[in-house]
């Protein structure tokens, strides 16, 4: 991590100081500039510690889904002069030299995954090595014993290094089994973590707290980001009626933002007990009350223009009411950024904020449909595991530093600090198994209640444990006879 924001804060620097001399380097300069760093700095600090194998020209198949609001790309067919295009396509060639194979990705549509998994282990055929599938999808197939258990089945493998996930991979291990992980060779669990955008004009406009300084002095919390949406919010044109187009707004977003500040607080729907098995935590007080606060942050006044409302529904992907500057905070996951390329002000990307200043961490949300990693039990573990590890390693290296230094501090981060944000959003990114599984419908419910400002929601846990310790069983008992 310190090795990222040391590239992405040289690049920037050198990129701010370009622009103040009135100076300009093409893209290839830079890019090359930064990879170069990349490499020297990361191959002296990691590795996979793994000796060369040759596999004979093995075809190594990719299946994964495509999205339209995530990237997906796990190879390119030639350079093309785009930056992250062009680092996956060195990075497979790379790979397929020194592993000896030729890769290949396939891709088909997000409901085909599980049922060809399936097909292919049910006829013992080898037809892909290693999938990329949503969430839920991946879970119900690890459930079903249809992939490989990871810390156990496949070597080479190194679970522990950077290139690894470590959130993700201990949210959904369940009694220390591990069949699906997140890595640094799909960029889709990046794309898919909610942090906020907040429009810096406003902020000074309204003379509002630093928000960089907020979270470096860990005094980003509900109670700052609660001050901030009243301040901002205006019935501009004087009308009485609050309305996306004509009216400032202090959040714009969805109703996911509630369960989203939840998880910013610590909390989750489903966590897991010393033995590493699930349980419902909703009735917890911690839950409770991080519950509460964000329906009183959220639902006061008009501060928050949730488009999962008929009152401020918007086509897909119209982000104008942030982009055009009627909203102080934009919260989405991050791929929806790529939309404010063009963006008049400038914006911060910040991470959710801390319930209070006691909390040590920062914790942001991954959408549920993110992709995920398994092995099909089908699948060559001696290949598979070397492939793997050797890929993630390479993307590491080389893919996710331009990730970060092209695609974010170029196109989405407008400075320095935002990029330093990214660490900070990127570093605990939280799955909650709650919402994936969303037993007893209980993400669906929740969400309701926080719409009609309910937060009475002792008796709804009461409705649905024994629903949920029963789908719990069922899961714990099917990891255990895999």
């Amino acid at each position: 991590m310190k090795t990222r924001l040391f590239l992405l804060s040289l690049s920037a620097v050198v990129l701010l100081s370009q622009i103040a001399c009135g100076e300009a380097q093409s893209n290839d300069a830079e890019t090359e500039m930064t990879m170069t760093l990349s490499a020297d700095t990361d191959e002296t600090t990691e590795s996979t510690g793994l000796e060369p194998k040759d596999f004979n020209g093995y075809t190594f198949r990719m299946l994964r889904f495509d999205q339209a609001w995530n990237n997906m790309q796990l190879d390119a067919e030639s350079e093309t002069g785009d930056t992250l295009n062009d680092a996956i396509y060195r990075r497979n060639r790379i790979v397929e030299e020194e592993c000896g194979i030729l890769l290949e990705d396939m891709s088909v549509s997000a409901g085909q995954i599980e049922s060809m998994v399936q097909k292919n282990v049910a006829g013992g055929t080898n037809d892909f090595d290693v999938v990329w599938g949503q969430t839920i999808s991946m879970l119900n197939m690890a459930q079903s014993g249809f992939l490989l258990e990871l810390n156990t089945e496949v070597p080479y493998i190194n679970l522990s290094k950077p290139w690894w996930t470590q959130s993700a991979n201990e949210c959904f291990s369940i009694i220390n089994k591990l069949y699906v992980a997140v890595n640094d060779i799909s960029l889709s669990y990046f794309d898919s973590v909610m942090p906020m955008a907040m429009n810096m004009r406003i902020a000074e406009e309204y003379q509002l707290d630093d928000p960089y300084e907020l979270v470096h002095n860990g005094k980003w919390t509900m109670d700052a980001e609660s001050k901030m949406l009243v301040t901002v919010t205006s019935d501009i044109n004087g009308d009485g009626q609050y309305t996306i187009k004509d009216d400032l707004f202090g959040i714009f977003g969805m109703s996911e933002e509630y369960l989203s500040l939840c998880t910013a607080s610590g909390c989750q729907i489903i966590l897991k007990d010393e033995n590493d098995i699930p349980y419902l935590a909703i009735s917890d007080e911690k839950f409770m009350n991080a519950f509460e606060k964000a329906i009183s942050i959220l639902n006061q006044g008009n501060v928050f223009a949730n488009f999962r409302l008929p009152e401020y529904k918007i086509d897909t992907g119209d982000l104008s009411t942030f982009t055009d500057g009627r909203a102080l905070f934009f919260s989405d996951v991050l791929y929806w950024l790529s939309g404010m390329r063009d963006m008049k002000d400038d914006f911060a990307i910040l991470p959710r904020p801390k319930y209070d200043e006691s909390q040590d961490e920062y914790y942001s949300s991954v959408h549920e449909t993110a992709a995920i990693m398994g092995i099909p039990v089908t699948s060559n573990t001696e290949i598979c595991g070397h492939v793997i590890e050797t890929l993630a390693f390479e993307s590491y290296k080389t893919v996710i530093p331009q990730y970060y230094n092209m695609v974010l501090s170029q196109k989405f981060a407008r400075d320095e600090d935002s990029i330093e944000m990214l660490d900070i959003v990127f570093k605990n990114r939280i799955i909650d198994l709650g919402v994936v599984y969303n037993w007893g419908n209980v993400n669906t419910q929740l969400k309701a209640y926080a719409e009609k400002s309910n937060s009475d929601i002792a008796s709804f846990a009461a409705s649905i444990s024994s629903q949920i310790e029963a789908s719990i069983e069922k899961m714990v008992d099917a990891y255990r006879n895999n």
